[in-house]
């Protein structure tokens, strides 16, 4: 009995110890451009990759070189006959300065969990870490399997948002063209 409590035990320490943890993407590079043009750049990014850049900017000061963005992302799973769908937020950080700009994604978490057709699911569901699945669901069985798959689906939306910004940032000129 105490080699299972032991053992139990240690599973449980193990688990939080790694669930606990808020992944985080961060991304600084140099170019050739201003602070405006970089700020410019980051503003048209937003606009055509947010359906509306009013509801996801947080703080937006053209001074200092930094957006802030609160971003979320759903993602469903369907599974005996019920579709659960998990609401995770995310913030984005851009900050500019002359000839350098960096962007931070980090502090994504479940915001909520629920069952199609308005049945409340408690939402015990770990923080985002980047690799391992939401505790709450173990990566068991088929559901554990879809929860897995969900959160590559996650992770790869996210990467797809510093990857995007990155190169509309790098191709993207900021140059007055003669329409």
């Amino acid at each position: 009995m105490k080699k299972v409590i032991l053992f139990i035990s240690g599973i449980l320490i193990f688990t939080l110890s790694f669930g606990q943890t808020n992944f985080k993407w961060e991304k600084t590079d140099s170019i050739t451009k201003t602070k405006d043009q970089l700020y410019s750049d980051t503003k048209m990014f937003i606009a055509e990759t947010w359906k509306s850049s009013k509801d996801v900017i947080q703080n937006d000061d053209k001074d200092g070189g930094i957006v802030l963005i609160k971003g979320a992302s759903t993602q469903k799973i369907m599974h005996v006959m019920a579709e659960y769908v998990f609401v995770y937020s995310y913030n984005v950080t851009c900050k500019m300065k002359n000839g350098k700009y960096k962007m931070n994604l980090d502090n994504v978490h479940c915001e909520s969990a629920r069952i199609t057709g308005g049945t409340t699911v408690v939402p015990k569901v770990e923080p985002f870490d980047g690799n391992i699945c939401p505790s709450a669901y173990g990566g068991k069985g088929k559901f554990g399997d879809k929860v897995v798959l969900m959160m590559t689906s996650l992770k790869s939306e996210l990467q797809g948002i510093v990857d995007s910004y990155e190169k509309y940032i790098k191709t993207t000129s900021t140059k007055s063209s003669e329409w």
